[in-house]
């Protein structure tokens, strides 16, 4: 009996030694449906895009960033990380120079790049965030690829908490057309199933241009008239101040029939906020929702 236990015991420790029986292994599939296994939580991160460079701070692996794009900039720390990429074109010296074990890549990155760099045998977890449903999934599955899932799951569990509170200022309340773009013929603007789209239906408002066809359409100032935009939403270039803005439209033609320029209603959102998949936007939800219906004054 006492061989039969000692053999039994020495096939248990057999069986935890190989690498296929490792209970350390991180497993997490990412949104080209690619199980990305890590053996343990990576040390070294490289983030290809601002967006999941915001997401990684957020969940507390800031600090274990060691390359970022040259337009992540938030929080500040960001600043002070190596440029390793832009967004569409990759370097991929300067990021293998980087000796990441870990690579968070996005929707838009060079994908001869990303594949040149999994043939190097580091990681490439990729994200194709499109909705804020998606985008507090993303920072769970960042802090479970990241071990750091108490604090991600914290951290999405506040933003659901914000949402539910902006929801609840939005029942039953009448919906104002919205649109969003810059204030130039033709009128680029986010059209159904973008992610400004799902922000502004949680914001409390009425995207006009998922009369569209395509995600980011170009429309010209004849379709805008007819779509009687009532919220005009911009990220103004060049420092311009919505109502000065809206003072100059209401002098030209066209534009001037439009209802949320007679009315002056052009709201001012910053593009990072707004364009970013990241935990701001939530900021911008309630920065809209604010806007759209204003809480009444006392």
């Amino acid at each position: 009996m006492k061989v039969r236990q000692m053999w039994l015991v020495a096939v248990g420790l057999v069986v935890l030694s190989v690498p296929w029986a490792r209970a350390a292994d991180i497993r997490v599939v990412d949104d080209l449906g690619k199980q990305v296994v890590l053996a343990q939580a990576p040390l070294r991160i490289v983030s290809l895009a601002p967006s999941n460079t915001e997401i990684l701070f957020a969940v507390g692996a800031g600090d274990r960033v060691v390359g970022v794009t040259e337009w992540c900039n938030f929080p500040a720390a960001a600043r002070e990380i190596q440029q390793v990429a832009g967004y569409s074109d990759l370097n991929v010296e300067r990021i293998t120079a980087a000796r990441p074990d870990l690579i968070v890549a996005a929707r838009g990155n060079d994908l001869d790049g990303l594949r040149a760099l999994e043939q190097m045998g580091v990681p490439v977890f990729a994200l194709n965030v499109q909705s804020l449903a998606s985008m507090v999934d993303a920072i769970r599955r960042i802090g479970k690829l990241t071990a750091t899932t108490a604090h991600s799951d914290s951290v999405a569990a506040a933003l659901e908490g914000r949402l539910k509170v902006v929801d609840e200022h939005v029942r039953g309340l009448s919906r104002p057309r919205v649109l969003w773009g810059y204030v130039a013929e033709p009128v680029y603007t986010a059209g159904p199933g973008s992610l400004i789209d799902d922000v502004i239906d949680r914001a409390g408002g009425t995207n006009v241009a998922r009369q569209a066809e395509g995600t980011w359409p170009q429309v010209s100032l004849e379709t805008l008239v007819g779509w009687a935009p009532q919220v005009f939403l911009t990220s103004l270039d060049g420092g311009r101040h919505p109502a000065g803005e809206a003072e100059r439209l209401r002098r030209l033609d066209g534009w001037k029939d439009i209802p949320a320029i007679d009315a002056g209603r052009i709201v001012h959102i910053d593009g990072d906020l707004l364009t970013r998949a990241g935990p701001r936007l939530v900021d911008a939800v309630e920065l809209i929702a604010n806007q759209l219906h204003p809480a009444p004054s006392k």
